[in-house]
């Protein structure tokens, strides 16, 4: 009797000793964190962070959001996700776009006193522009007048100075009896010796009779040239 107690006891032992580890092996299964359950989550919160990357904000923390991260929110899905290795660390503002919301000031126009002062002008052109001027009692007969030279002018040192002559040389003369011409230049005082001082030459034509002012090829004008262009300009505009 006491041999079969003895078994029966060792065989319990057994029993318990293999319920203990199953218990064990469940326990571990079952546990706080398992190995391939840790490297789960592992995956899954690197795959968070690259689409938090890539949105620009993390969409699993919406509550968390900051104004600059709702801004770029907004750019990558109205134009696209924004490459986080373009994004500047200040908020998630992307640097190659400016904040939503804002308008680019307008430049000042430049003052007068803002503009480079005019160079050193021929006292020649200097003495004709001041009898354009003043000397016609008919402001918007000189202002006219200006104009008209200040294209031909342009004319003559650009145009004239390219492409075959046929074509360049008749942006180089100004036939006088034309009426737009004899109004702007012949009738004006000062208006013959300002075109002269540029570098127009007067010229009779024999084969029609004509009298021309001519300027020729190979010639941009004097070195002061753009800086009387621009008094010409100046006094046109603002009259």
């Amino acid at each position: 009797g006491r041999g079969a107690g003895t078994l029966l006891s060792a065989a319990d032992r057994r029993k318990m000793e293999e319920e203990r580890q199953a218990r064990l092996r469940e326990e571990e299964a079952t546990g706080p964190m398992s190995e391939e359950a840790a490297r789960a989550i592992a995956a899954a919160k690197a795959g968070e962070a690259a689409t938090a990357a890539k949105l620009g904000y993390n969409p699993y923390e919406t509550n968390k959001m900051t104004s600059g991260q709702a801004k770029t929110a907004t750019v990558a899905k109205a134009h696209g996700s924004v490459d986080a290795g373009r994004l500047v660390d200040d908020g998630g503002v992307p640097s190659q776009l400016p904040p939503l919301g804002t308008v680019a000031e307008p430049l000042e126009p430049l003052t007068q006193a803002d503009k480079e002062p005019l160079g050193p002008l021929d006292p020649r052109f200097d003495e004709a522009f001041v009898s354009v001027t003043f000397n016609n009692t008919d402001n918007a007969a000189a202002v006219q007048s200006l104009s008209v030279m200040r294209k031909l002018i342009v004319n003559a040192t650009t145009k004239g100075q390219s492409g075959p002559e046929e074509k360049s040389g008749k942006f180089r003369r100004v036939r006088l009896s034309n009426p737009k011409i004899k109004s702007a230049i012949a009738d004006i005082d000062g208006a013959l010796e300002l075109m002269l001082s540029v570098g127009f030459v007067l010229s009779d034509n024999d084969e029609d009779g004509e009298t021309y002012l001519v300027f020729p090829p190979g010639d941009s004008g004097p070195e002061w040239l753009p800086s009387a262009l621009e008094r010409m300009e100046e006094y046109v505009n603002e009259k």
